[in-house]
Parts: C-alpha cells; sequence; structure tokens
C-alpha cells in the first residue's frame, strides 16, 4: 500500500508538473515601444514582438493586424490587416508591413505622417484554424507618435542600473519655455502606463531640493531625476509628470520608464564578449557581443545597452539617443542582435566597453525582464606619435629627429633654388663672388644695380701707389649708352647706373621729377690680377 501511495503521488507530481509546463506555454504577450519622435510627412517604423503558444497542427496560422487609439488602443478601429489584405482608406498607400512570424517579430512603416495620424497604434495577434478565428492578444499600450516641433514630455524606455551607482531618468520636455514651467512630480509603480503609477515621490520646483535618495538635475532647465545609490527595490517604474503656470495644466507622457538593477549572477542568461578588440582599417571598429537566454519559449525579445570605461560608465551605446553621452552620439549603432559598431575611432576611444543585455519574457500572459553584462572588451587603439613621443619611446624620438633634419634640408634647400631663381642670391663668376655677403636687390621687376666683374685684366694702365688718374682722363659715357652697359676706359672699369627707378619717391614718399640725364657713372675699386694695388674709383656725377 505504501507503495502504490508512493507511486500514486509521483503521478500526481508529474500530472502536475505537466499542467503547469503546459500552462506555461500557454502565454500571450506583445511588446512594443512606448513612444517615437517622428516630423510631419516624414515615415516611421514601429516594431511589435511577441509570443504564443506553438502551433497545435500546419493548419494553424498566425495573423498580424494593427489598430489606432488614442491612449489606449482597446477596440480602436483597425488600420491595417497583413492577412486579409485590408487597409483603412485614411492609410491607404502610406502603410505596409514586415513581419517574420517564425521569429515573432512584425512591424509596419508609415510613410506621409500626418497631425491625425494615430497618436497610438496597437499591435494584434491572432491564431486562426482554415481561416477561422480561434483566439487573439494585443498590446493595449501600443506605441505613441509624437510630432518634434509639438509640445510634448518624453521618457526612454529602459534605464540599466548597478546595485550601488547613482542613475539619472531623463525627462525631456520638448518645445516650451522653462519659464513657464511651475512643477515637476515624479511617481512610480509597476504599471506601464504612467496615469496608474500614482505613488508620489518627489515633487519640488527649487533646483537644490532633494527627497531622500531622489532629486531633480537642474529644475527648470533639466527635469530628470537623479537616483543616488540604486538599490534592489528601486527596480520600479517611473513617471515624469510636469505642471505648467498657464491654467494649471499637467502634462507627463503616457508610458513610463523601467529602470532595472543588473544582477551580479544570473544563469539563465550568458552574456559572452572577447576580452580585446582592434579598430578595422577604415577607422572604425566592432564590439561582439553574444548571449543565451535559457527559454525560447517564452522569449519576448531583447535590449541591448553599452557602457564605456566600467559597469557604470557612459553609455556608448542606448537605444534612445538621449541617453548615449556626447562623445559618442552619432558615432555609434547596434549590428547583428548585440554587437556594437563604432565609427572615426580615435585615440580617446581605447577603453573597455561593457555589453548589457536586456531579455524580455512573457510570464503568465505578463513581460518580465532580467538583465546581465558581460566582462567587457578592451578597444585597443595604436598609440598615435604624440603618445610615443610623451612616453619617451627611443624608436620613434630617433624617427622623430631624422624626419625633421629631412625635412629642414629639404626646406633650406627649396628655399636656396627660390632665391637664386628670382635674382635674390648673387650669382657666382669663376667660381667665387664678387662682392661676398651681399644681397642683389630688384625693383620693379629689374636690377637697378649690377656688380662688375673683376675678372678683367687691366692692361693699359697699371698706376703706382701714388699715382692718381686724372678724372678728364676718364671718358664720360654717353647718355645714349646703354643703361647697364658695361666700359673700358685706361685698364679702369666703370658702368652706367640707372638710378632712376630709386629716384621715384623722396623721403617723405613724393615722387620727385626725372632728371634728364637720369644715368651716372660709377667707378669701382677692384684688384687686378697684374698689381698687388687697389685701384681706386671715382664718382662722376
Amino acid at each position: 500500500m505504501e507503495a502504490e501511495g508512493l507511486v500514486l503521488l509521483l503521478l500526481l507530481v508529474f500530472t502536475f508538473q505537466g499542467e503547469a509546463s503546459d500552462k506555461k506555454e500557454e502565454t500571450y504577450c506583445t511588446a512594443q515601444r512606448g513612444s517615437i519622435m517622428v516630423e510631419e510627412n516624414g515615415s516611421v517604423t514601429i516594431p511589435c514582438n511577441f509570443t504564443h503558444p506553438k502551433l497545435k497542427s500546419s493548419s494553424e496560422e498566425v495573423r498580424v493586424s494593427w489598430r489606432r487609439g488614442t491612449n489606449r488602443c482597446g477596440n480602436g478601429e483597425f488600420i491595417y490587416n497583413h492577412t486579409g489584405g485590408r487597409t483603412h482608406q485614411n492609410y491607404t498607400g502610406r502603410i505596409s508591413s514586415v513581419r517574420n512570424p517564425s521569429e515573432r517579430t512584425a512591424a509596419i512603416t508609415i510613410n506621409n505622417l500626418r497631425r491625425t495620424d494615430g497618436p497610438m497604434f496597437c499591435c494584434r495577434i491572432e491564431i486562426s484554424k482554415e481561416s477561422k478565428y480561434i483566439e487573439g492578444w494585443q498590446n493595449q499600450h501600443g506605441t505613441q507618435i509624437q510630432f518634434t516641433d509639438e509640445f510634448s514630455v518624453e521618457q526612454v524606455d529602459v534605464v540599466p542600473a548597478i546595485v550601488g551607482e547613482d542613475i539619472t531618468i531623463p525627462c525631456l520636455v520638448h518645445y516650451k519655455d522653462p519659464t513657464t514651467i511651475e512643477s515637476v512630480t515624479w511617481t512610480m509603480g509597476s504599471s506601464d502606463l504612467c496615469v496608474e503609477n500614482n505613488d508620489e515621490i518627489y515633487t519640488g520646483k527649487e533646483k537644490s531640493l532633494a527627497i531622500g535618495q531622489w532629486s531633480v538635475v537642474n529644475f527648470p532647465q533639466d527635469l530628470s531625476l537623479r537616483i543616488t545609490g540604486v538599490r534592489a527595490e528601486d527596480n520600479k517604474k517611473y513617471c515624469c509628470k510636469v505642471k505648467l503656470k498657464l491654467m494649471n495644466n499637467n502634462v507627463s507622457p503616457l508610458r513610463s520608464t523601467q529602470v532595472t538593477p543588473a544582477a551580479a549572477t544570473d544563469r539563465t542568461l550568458a552574456v559572452v564578449q572577447p576580452e580585446t578588440a582592434l579598430p578595422d582599417s577604415d577607422g572604425s571598429a566592432t564590439l561582439r557581443c553574444s548571449f543565451t537566454p535559457q527559454s525560447y519559449a517564452a522569449f519576448l525579445g531583447t535590449d541591448v545597452f553599452w557602457r564605456a570605461g566600467s559597469p557604470r560608465g557612459v553609455y556608448a551605446y542606448h537605444p534612445s539617443p538621449a541617453m548615449i553621452d556626447h562623445r559618442y552620439r552619432g558615432r555609434t549603432e547596434l549590428r547583428g542582435s548585440a554587437d556594437l559598431y563604432i565609427k572615426g575611432v580615435t585615440h580617446a576611444d581605447n577603453t573597455t566597453y561593457y555589453c548589457f543585455v536586456m531579455v524580455k519574457y512573457c510570464v503568465s500572459n505578463k513581460t518580465s525582464s532580467i538583465i546581465q553584462y558581460g566582462i567587457g572588451t578592451k578597444l585597443e587603439v595604436k598609440d598615435t606619435f604624440m603618445d610615443d613621443f610623451r612616453k619617451g619611446d627611443n624608436n620613434t624620438l630617433v624617427y622623430a629627429v631624422v624626419a625633421v633634419l629631412i625635412a629642414v634640408i629639404i626646406l633650406c634647400a627649396v628655399i636656396i633654388i627660390i632665391l637664386k631663381t628670382k635674382g635674390v642670391i648673387c650669382k657666382k663668376h669663376s667660381g667665387r663672388s664678387v662682392f661676398s655677403g651681399v644681397i642683389c636687390k630688384k625693383h620693379s621687376g629689374r636690377e637697378d644695380v649690377r656688380y662688375l666683374t673683376s675678372d678683367i685684366a687691366l692692361k693699359d694702365r697699371n698706376p703706382s701707389d701714388n699715382e692718381q688718374i686724372p678724372r678728364d682722363s676718364i671718358p664720360r659715357a654717353s647718355s645714349s649708352a646703354p643703361p647697364m652697359a658695361q666700359e673700358e676706359s685706361g685698364g679702369v672699369l666703370y658702368a652706367h647706373l640707372n638710378v632712376s627707378s630709386l629716384q621715384q619717391t623722396t623721403n617723405n614718399g613724393r615722387k620727385g621729377s626725372k632728371p634728364e640725364d637720369d644715368s651716372q657713372v660709377l667707378y669701382a675699386a677692384v684688384k687686378t690680377t697684374i698689381a698687388p694695388q687697389d685701384i681706386y674709383s671715382t664718382v662722376n656725377k
């Protein structure tokens, strides 16, 4: 009898377990984003994830349709039925569906958005057999579209947290003068809808006001809620309600923000990251992250986040752009299921990145979630030249010195070539400069003074040390002679000096008159090759 009783007890246990297992499989859930900012005449894609019991036969099929509403969809009118091919007349030609029932995903895209669209769109799932309806369920909260140029209050869907860290829950007020804001109230609860979360935790209109662990960042410019020292029991849903001075009006978003502390260890979710990663040749980087949820039957979807520096660091990626740190905003995106892509990698990105994965499950027709993060991936960005220089790398210093010397030599050579080409540097004759250290100047594109060469032998005369050359014996150059011609007389070299261009301006900058005979004779002192003494020079004006 005892043995029979034990067998009966075991049978009952297995029966209850089977019923519980079957009941667990009988789960119906849909998950959608809380809100999406849009522009008039633009387009929007609204995703929807869902879970349902396994189909019992091949004749059963999953059908997806969409409803619209104001605060809730409820029994709102259908605007699109993918399977039936029916579209509301107000959306004809503007709506299309992207769905994959095998992966339990569905989405609609609405083009040419109008102010009268929505504003709430809800995804509905139905099971039918041989075209006959069996059962159906839908997301009551749906996704709200908000136009960017209209006054609204926006919140993000999820803020992950590490127990003990300080976090900030954004409250984004669009297109409203901060001076018209009278106060802000934060509430928390367990509902996705803000109207159902009435547990007030903060009300104030002072910048420095703090109530317990809660405070506002910077009233009235920034109404975001700061939570100091997150606890495990802070796993709630938070709502921001803004009170305006005009007509005592209160404005709040429809959907709340979920704060989810990450578990220290959770065997139901394994997040895997490589220890290191290198940038790609194009200057971008892709950091890998993979995860394995425990049960696919109740799997509803995932949200992925990346934090930089430490598990408590800034967000390198978040599904809501408002949460991404300014250093990464516009540079990161999610690729694949959880990989982080960073473009324009610099040495400032040389840090460790942590992949956070939040998995949503459907339990008893309600959504539940857990979050876990990996060990971190170190992005190793090669040091730049200045980094090596600061570190005192010997090879880098040698290369730097050699490169600088080569650059200086090339620069000097280029400068000398340019100066010689332009005639700024005196040319050499017979291997030596006529007047060493003298720079030849140009004026108005031509030479005003040309130095005489000393290599002409003075054959006619060789005066003694005390002998003077009579002034009258030196022939006067004809005015018709070329301005720059050289002439030889009695072994003395002289040349015509055209100073007309030098007389163009006076000391005060005024133009002077041009003389009738604008040339002068310049006598140069030269040393001959046959006489040891110098031949002095005179100037005949």
